[in-house]
């Protein structure tokens, strides 16, 4: 059994930014858009923008009951997933998707857990999804304390549920597949922490991943994604790597330095490429999984 912290992000705010705060980003299969979404003031929108950072467009804005977290691309780029929190009950939140212009919005969960992420799955047809029905909160202090999080799936036709994992875990994230057949997602746990994987048909044999020429502690890796053909990214601290699946040979390949943490990443679809996005800056940074290669975006913000 693993026994994790259920944590929320980041939630400084970029006051030189009137666009305020990015929260996720998420790469449009052919790579040629990014899905983004930011707070300011208490308030979430999702948008996109061309992959050079210009042309934002406005996808998605809550009433004033909701906020939005962790929209993601469906594999055809025709659909969006996010998630719905609720202001008056923030420890619990439902799975919806729309189209990717934000319209025909659709909840394939009904409320009573606490879901933190979901992504469409490699196969279609289905999302997976992470959940508990286990958690308090505190409006005065503005915390959740869940635990009893496993993966899950659902048919977007049926929405029949599907339990996959068997971690009864108190956090799962950075939710993603390598292909069809593996799950590759992180746990948050001391001494516990890492990237994990497991296989659809045999769940219960969760596998931390860690690479031959590790340096770092394995507790210490975290955000793991997928670049092609056979990288898996990830980082510790302020370092970002890309280890071979053939080799489990990784390679440091970019380091923020000075304690500049990088928040969150995303493998491109077409290339062995990574974005991503360090806490301290508003722009998002490119770079090619040898390390060479590296572009900085800055992020125009709808009006």
């Amino acid at each position: 059994m693993f026994v994790i912290v259920f944590g929320c992000s980041d939630r400084r705010s970029d006051d030189h930014h009137v666009g305020g705060q990015i929260e996720s980003l998420d790469l449009s299969p052919d790579d040629q858009k990014v899905l983004l979404l930011s707070t300011h003031d208490g308030a979430t929108t999702v948008f996109e923008i061309n992959a050079d950072g210009g042309s934002p467009r406005l996808i998605l804005k809550p009433s004033g009951d909701g906020m939005f977290s962790n929209p993601r691309y469906s594999p055809d780029g025709k659909k969006i997933v996010f998630i719905k929190y609720f202001k008056k009950s923030f420890g619990e939140s439902t799975v919806c998707i729309a189209n990717s212009d934000g319209t025909g919005i659709q909840e394939l969960t009904h409320g009573g857990e606490l879901v933190t992420e979901a992504i469409f799955s490699a196969k279609g047809g289905e999302l997976l999804y992470c959940s508990t029905k286990q958690y308090n909160s505190s409006k005065k202090k503005g915390t959740t304390n869940a635990r009893g999080f496993d993966i899950y799936a659902i048919g977007v036709g049926d929405r029949k549920v599907t339990k996959l994992s068997q971690l009864n875990a108190r956090g799962i994230d950075n939710l993603s597949e390598i292909n069809e057949k593996y799950i590759l997602f992180h746990l948050n746990a001391g001494k516990k922490s890492g990237i994990y994987s497991f296989e659809r048909n045999n769940p219960a044999r969760a596998l931390r991943i860690f690479p031959v020429n590790g340096t770092q502690e394995a507790n210490l890796l975290d955000k793991p994604g997928y670049a092609p053909d056979t990288f898996l990214v990830f980082t510790a601290l302020s370092e970002l790597y890309a280890m071979n699946l053939i080799t489990h040979k990784a390679d440091l390949i970019y380091d923020a330095k000075a304690g500049h943490l990088i928040q969150m990443l995303r493998g491109f679809h077409t290339k062995s490429r990574v974005l991503f996005k360090k806490f301290d800056e508003p722009k998002l940074t490119s770079i090619n999984t040898d390390g060479s290669e590296v572009s900085s975006i800055d992020v125009e913000f709808p009006e």
